[in-house]
């Protein structure tokens, strides 16, 4: 049951060098490695070597072939130990492009250790080994590599660290690139008005450019609908519009002027004192009041401007209290207009 990773993980990489036997472009990676593996067990950290040759099978995916040695020694008894590795790990490059190339590694292999003691002795575990490193062309055929890998024992369950660098020599067939068939140029249809619509197909010639279009090069229209409201107040029993009510009134002229199509009619409001008859006497009054500045003041058409005096009759607000009976004693008006405009581009 212990080597059922092992087992498992050599049919994943079979699987991955069988659907990478039609690349067409494999190249052959031989390198050589230095560095140091770091004990988990009662060994001292020791230096290591070792050789390998690399299978490139897709443009991301190397099968590796390694082969490493190590010297250490056990920390208590200074007896000498010797390892031995040979494994198999399959690369995947994370990018291909650049001259750096990440990778992640896993493998399997078998390692011995032999024990120089008085009573020489040796002992061999199956490793798994997971890791991940990177390449960096040096020009030509050559690369440096290093990585950083742990080695975990099925046999005798310990896991090792080991971290190294080293040069590789990269060589291998190029499959013959594949003659492009020549490319004839398809004739250029114009657009003379530049409104992005081919003159085949473009009914409005001449088109500002500034302009949005249609499928067929007509500019675009858009209708949207435009309002302003007007709404001020007045003193108790006063007709009289206050100052700071005037930009109310030079808005709503502005708005008229600019849509010479509206007209307004002003709604005339009181509170509740005084007399019904007064009041609406009153209401008429302010709202006689904003036709006339609009018309003498500033030039809004008499038959544009319609002026309603209600009285008492639409309070907005109680006319028990001081602040309710001030919004009552208002003139309001709206005007709205829908207007066409032709789309711009940005």
């Amino acid at each position: 049951m212990k080597h059922t990773h092992v087992l498992a993980l050599s049919a994943a990489i079979a699987a991955v060098i069988s659907t990478g036997a039609s690349a067409d472009n494999h190249k052959v990676e031989i390198h050589a490695d230095a560095g140091r593996t770091f004990f988990e067990d009662s060994l001292e950290d020791a230096n290591t070597w070792g050789l390998g040759v690399g299978f490139a099978l897709t443009e991301n995916w190397m099968l590796d072939l390694v082969a490493s040695r190590w010297d250490s020694e056990t920390q208590s008894g200074g007896v000498d130990v010797d390892g031995t590795q040979y494994r198999l790990d399959m690369l995947y490059h994370i990018n291909t492009e650049s001259a750096w190339r990440p990778y992640v590694a896993f493998g399997v292999g078998d390692q011995e250790r032999e024990f120089n003691a008085a009573d020489p002795s040796s002992e061999r575990d199956t490793l798994l080994n997971l890791g991940a490193g990177i390449k960096r062309s040096l020009g030509d055929s050559w690369q440096f590599r290093t990585d950083v890998r742990a080695f975990n024992s099925l046999d005798n369950e310990y896991t090792d660290l080991a971290v190294t660098a080293g040069i590789g020599f990269v060589f291998g067939g190029e499959s013959a690139p594949v003659a492009a068939a020549p490319v004839v140029a398809a004739p250029v249809e114009a657009d003379s008005d530049g409104d992005g619509v081919l003159d085949s197909k473009d009914q409005c010639p001449d088109t500002p450019k500034t302009h949005k279009v249609d499928a067929v090069g007509c500019s675009l229209k858009l209708t949207e609908s435009v309002a302003i409201e007007l709404n001020i107040t007045f003193d108790t029993a006063k007709s009289i519009i206050k100052p700071e009510f005037e930009s109310e009134v030079a808005n709503l002229a502005t708005f008229m002027n600019q849509y010479a199509d509206t007209v307004v009619t002003v709604e005339g409001h009181t509170d509740s004192q005084g007399s019904d008859a007064y009041n609406q006497k009153l209401s008429q009054s302010r709202a006689d009041s904003v036709k006339a500045a609009l018309i003498t003041k500033y030039g809004i058409g008499a038959d544009r401007v319609n002026a309603i005096g209600y009285g008492e009759a639409k309070p907005i607000a109680d006319n028990m209290n001081a602040a309710g009976r001030e919004q009552n004693r208002r003139v309001v008006g709206q005007v709205s207009t829908a207007v066409t405009k032709t789309e711009t581009r940005n």
